[in-house]
């Protein structure tokens, strides 16, 4: 829902991303093909802006689904944020689309708008002078964990498959059905290995499925052909080829637009597929926007900024998440807040309301693939609904687990995973295969960190040590938390359902859901004049032993001064944007 080159959050133009730029990219890719051409999108296109919030409250009127036609797209798969706002309200979207909408690892019938496969017929003008009829075989894949990340809207309403294991039934019938060409548009990402149960098993399709001719690929946020992946094994970064399958994934956000082209020949026994062009094209200011989406995209636009503008309470702080890979900040305790009591409303009066309380929040933005830009900064005054959209990200609703402090213990292990750990000096602190919405604090609790310790889970949260851990002495009101203790860890729904997979969660584990939307909660907490609190969720144990890099937004430089226990230095900004600072922790 990058739909225009205008930072809704921050509300200043953005010309670096949004399909008004892209659409013109899109028209003149099609005017210059020579041979056939398809025009495919793959998924995630519904959420990811206030736009698409607040559009998905009037679904009927979504800009999305008219721009796709105008455009005349091919086909539609779908991706994980496409279900972030129920079945229902999907099918009205789906509805308005002319093309076929496809997802081949769903249990029949779930979706009933989406199929696994289609056929495109084209007539292509061939180098000779003749035309032939060409079958375009496509079909779409997306991550099962799926169903854990929409638990909250789903409720188990939807059975999703191994995408491997989808893909491969799928090309099969395409093949069976007649397609001289198939693609498979893989929602999904590359790992460096091939992992077909994870998330990102793009690589394990592309080696394991015969009969794929290309492949679109997606959902990290990185970018394929590029350096985000080299060093993969069977990966071809300057070709453009994973296991030898022309493959592309353009940049997040409305930034680029993939291209592949595909070199065809027709003999006696029908169409071979010869050698291919990949490559991305991006958004630039000197790319004009396209009136047409411009105008469809012009009520929508007016709505969310009037939303957006909207004053919710005064705030005194300045919330500010530049710095929270170093210390949490202002902007997570707020949400911690937030969470806590709303379970506090739910629990009192019951036996749980006798446990400590915790909050496990991560931080809302902080930089990463999402780019320069994605960090809170919000001044002291004025609270608005664009600031509560940056606090809140994702739609989510607040739950509690009921966890042990072993359980406490390993979650917060799991969240350190986000320290790279390197014993060099000037390397970087973070790691950048880690989204920081996976970089969980415990508030409620103080724990000493050793962040240079072996992490005794690797970046998906699978235990790889028994004889290790990051935490170096965890606390509850001064006192040690013994593994027995029992604690109410509030937490979003994303989290609790086995989002980032924490230890601790499982399907004998008590727990609560509550209806409450995380943004109203923290609208509420926000009215709220909270008592202060000296409690810190984490802190570095021996500090002052380590020269780090950190990232940050090129606005903090003037903020040194707020982390100047940690002896900054300014190294001025990357070749992606970000200030570098040296950083002794």
């Amino acid at each position: 829902m990058h739909l225009t080159g205008w930072d809704m959050l921050r509300d200043v133009p953005d010309p670096a991303r949004g399909m008004d730029r892209l659409a013109t990219l899109i028209r003149a890719a099609r005017a210059s093909a020579r041979g056939a051409f398809l025009l495919i999108d793959n998924g995630d296109a519904l959420q990811g802006t206030p736009l698409g919030d607040v559009c998905m409250t009037a679904p009927d009127t979504n800009p999305w689904p008219e721009i796709l036609n105008d455009l005349g797209y091919d086909a539609v798969g779908l991706g994980n944020h496409d279900f972030d706002f129920g079945l229902s309200v999907l099918d009205r979207v789906m509805a308005r689309i002319n093309c076929p909408v496809l997802c081949a690892n769903v249990a029949p019938g779930s979706v009933p708008r989406a199929a696994p496969t289609a056929i495109i017929d084209r007539t292509v003008p061939c180098s000779d002078a003749q035309s032939r009829s060409l079958r375009i075989g496509l079909t779409s894949v997306l991550p099962p964990q799926t169903a854990v990340w929409t638990e909250r809207c789903l409720n188990g309403a939807v059975a999703f498959h191994g995408g491997v294991q989808g893909a491969r039934a799928a090309v099969a019938d395409l093949r069976k059905a007649g397609a001289d060409v198939v693609i498979v548009l893989c929602h999904s990402g590359l790992s460096d290995g091939l992992d077909p149960t994870g998330e990102n098993f793009g690589a394990a399709i592309a080696q394991g499925v015969d009969g794929i001719d290309a492949m679109i690929l997606g959902h990290t946020h990185l970018r394929f052909p590029g350096a985000d992946h080299a060093g993969f094994d069977g990966v071809d970064v300057q070709a453009g080829t994973v296991h030898g399958v022309p493959s592309v994934m353009p940049r997040h956000a409305g930034q680029e637009i993939g291209l592949i082209d595909l070199d065809l020949s027709h003999g006696p026994e029908g169409w071979t597929v010869g050698p291919a062009r990949v490559r991305c094209a991006a958004a630039r200011e000197h790319v004009l926007p396209d009136p047409a989406v411009l105008r469809m995209t012009d009520a929508a636009m007016t709505a969310t900024r009037a939303h957006l503008d909207t004053p919710i309470a005064t705030v005194r702080d300045h919330l500010r998440t530049w710095f929270s890979m170093l210390r949490p900040s202002r902007a997570e305790a707020l949400v911690a807040r937030a969470l806590s009591s709303t379970i506090a409303r739910v629990v009192a009066g019951t036996e749980l309301a006798r446990l400590p309380l915790l909050a496990s929040v991560a931080p809302p933005a902080m930089g990463g693939r999402t780019g320069v830009h994605n960090y809170v900064d919000i001044a002291p005054g004025t609270l608005r609904e664009r600031h509560v959209a940056m606090l809140c990200p994702y739609p989510n609703t607040v739950w509690a687990a009921v966890l042990t402090g072993a359980e406490i213990w390993d979650w917060i292990d799991r969240s350190l995973v986000y320290f790279n750990g390197d014993t060099r000096a000037d390397s970087p602190l973070v790691r950048s295969d880690i989204p920081s919405f996976n970089f969980d604090a415990v508030h409620g609790v103080e724990a000493e960190i050793d962040a240079f310790a072996l992490s005794p889970f690797d970046v998906n949260g699978h235990r790889v040590r028994r004889d290790t851990s990051r935490v170096r002495r965890l606390t509850h009101d001064g006192r040690d938390i013994r593994a027995e203790d029992r604690f109410v860890l509030a937490m979003t729904s994303f989290r609790c359902a086995g989002g980032g997979n924490f230890p601790g969660l499982g399907s004998e584990t008590p727990t609560l859901r509550t209806g409450v939307e995380l943004r109203d909660a923290v609208r509420r907490e926000a009215a709220r004049t909270p008592s202060a609190s000296n409690a810190v969720p984490w802190r570095f144990a021996h500090a002052g032993r380590h020269r780090r890099i950190i990232h940050t937004a090129p606005a903090a430089e003037a903020f040194l001064g707020d982390i100047a226990g940690f002896e900054p230095q300014a190294l001025g900004v990357d070749q992606t944007g970000f200030l570098k600072v040296a950083v002794t922790v």
